[in-house]
């Protein structure tokens, strides 16, 4: 058996062929000069595609925390609610950085009420994981993490600071992730 077989050793009129053009272009979205020995088998069944559809909301909580985070028509919204506060967030207000570890999701909620005295500003951060889902199937549940940072700031009259700057505090979260 040929381990390093090529498009041009299979008939150019084989529905073979075909069906591993096909199915190298959908996988690789690029050339289709070389194949791996995993598409040899010897089959001329359709190729079929593995199509996901990635959640657009979701919903968190875990120690007294709620979070629900939604994109609809590309408007991220961001709702936060503990027992004593609760926040809505959008657009530029939320902060997404795509990392390898998943989307990192920050928001501010709260800050020194003056600016020039300094104070304390508290920001939430947690991960959304890659999450896909089969077709037809509207949600599923996830686990994931949440840091609240509380960074002491010296504010505009320049006061020094000194020693650590930033604390954290974890919080594990449960949730859905739905698509609509």
């Amino acid at each position: 058996m040929n381990l390093n077989p090529n498009l041009k050793d299979i008939l150019p009129n084989s529905p073979r062929r075909q069906i591993l053009k096909t199915a190298l272009t959908f996988v690789t979205g690029g050339s289709t000069t070389s194949l791996i020995s995993f598409l040899m088998p010897k089959s001329t069944k359709p190729a079929q595609a593995i199509v996901v559809q990635r959640p657009n909301e979701f919903e968190l909580e875990g120690k007294g925390t709620q979070i629900k985070y939604s994109i609809l028509n590309e408007v991220s919204q961001l709702d936060y609610r503990t027992q004593n506060i609760y926040q809505h967030f959008s657009g530029e207000q939320i902060q997404t950085l795509d990392t390898d570890i998943g989307t990192l999701l920050t928001v501010i909620i709260s800050k020194p009420p003056n600016p020039d005295i300094g104070g304390n500003i508290v920001k939430l951060s947690f991960l959304l994981p890659i999450i896909n889902l089969a077709i037809g199937k509207k949600e599923t549940s996830f686990i994931t993490e949440a840091i609240l940072t509380t960074q002491k700031t010296s504010g505009f009259i320049r006061t020094p600071l000194f020693g650590q700057l930033q604390s954290y505090q974890t919080l594990a979260l449960r949730g859905t992730a739905r698509y609509h």
